[in-house]
């Protein structure tokens, strides 16, 4: 299978993975051509910037050959670069990976780079290989792909030393089946620990749900022990609501249209009732602007709740479920 060089841009939770441009040139060269004890290992480059701008010149139209900037979402910095090549009979080498130094990027950059070969590039098998001097790296491989023999040259020379080589490989199964299940955890885990210190503020409030009759649904959420909060009307957003609470539970907020008004008509002329989830934030604006870098996209402007005395703004996460953000209170 053919895939352009220059055609995907993949996404994870916390980075991107995005095409080299021969603008990237002078970031190649900072992350590869240092003298710290880290680049012991790594294949040095030129500092000659028009000589590494041709390079990916060539690597870009290259067939089976796929570069990659390592880049941080919520701020837009890069993080590192990873690669994968020499793509022959569903098989392929990766490598290339050089991160910041501290960065916590590693598990994730991999992952995403494995759902590109198996995913897109529909590969069997991929393998790397390492220095076995560079013993931390080898630990990472040992933590989710098998050693295997080298099955070409097992030495590499590099800045006039000879090193032996370990190869490790991975199979579609097994990153799906064993590596994608711990993996996700922790991805998981490190992007809500980000998220929380980006936002600050992030406190649940409310789950809204769209209603034909406030009055019926109230009755059915009686059951449940739900009783009445406070009860609003917002002509600008075309809604009547109702909050009800219960002890142990999360708090609801069900909302019918205003006479005449259609907000909620989408949802509920496809029998969706639950609808969004709302947030209390301390900088709505900020947090939209954050949540666009995370492509989490703003589908109102903010205005002012009615009910809140307060910016509200709804957002659509990549899954088409809506979240609401109420910023403080104007004084």
């Amino acid at each position: 299978m053919s895939v352009a060089n220059g055609s995907h841009t993949l996404h994870g939770l916390s980075i991107r993975l995005r095409p080299v441009e021969t603008s990237d040139a002078s970031y190649i060269i900072a992350m590869r051509a240092g003298d710290a004890p880290r680049f012991q290992y790594i294949n040095p480059v030129s500092d000659d910037l028009e000589a590494q701008a041709a390079w990916i010149e060539r690597q870009r139209i290259a067939e089976g050959d796929y570069y990659f900037v390592i880049e941080d979402l919520f701020s837009g910095n890069a993080l590192g670069l990873i690669g994968v090549y020499d793509v022959v009979d569903r098989r392929a080498e990766w490598g290339r990976w050089i991160l910041d130094e501290g960065s916590t990027a590693a598990v994730e950059s991999v992952s995403v780079l494995m759902r590109f070969c198996f995913e897109v590039l529909k590969l069997d098998t991929v393998y790397c290989r390492t220095i076995r001097e560079n013993s931390a790296i080898v630990r990472f491989h040992d933590g989710y792909a098998n050693r295997s023999k080298v099955d070409v040259s097992s030495t590499v020379d590099l800045r006039g030393q000879t090193y032996d080589l370990i190869q490790h490989v991975i199979s579609r199964q097994h990153f799906e089946e064993s590596v994608t299940p711990s993996w996700s955890r922790l991805i998981t885990a490190l992007f809500a620990r980000r998220l929380k210190a980006e936002l600050g503020q992030f406190e649940f409030h409310h789950i809204g749900v769209a209603t034909k009759s406030i009055t019926a649904a109230a009755q059915s959420y009686a059951f449940l022990g739900y009783t009445d909060e406070a009860r609003f009307m917002d002509s600008a957003q075309g809604v009547r609501g109702l909050f009800m609470t219960c002890k142990g539970q999360p708090r609801i907020e069900l909302l019918e249209n205003l006479e005449g008004a259609t907000t909620l008509d989408s949802w509920l002329n496809h029998s969706v009732t639950l609808y969004h989830y709302a947030y209390h934030v301390a900088d709505i604006e900020a947090v939209v602007g954050l949540m666009a870098r995370l492509k989490v996209r703003a589908i109102t402007p903010v205005k002012m709740s009615a009910y809140f005395k307060a910016p509200i703004v709804f957002l659509v996460l990549p899954n088409g479920f809506l979240i609401e953000l109420i910023g403080p209170k104007y004084a």
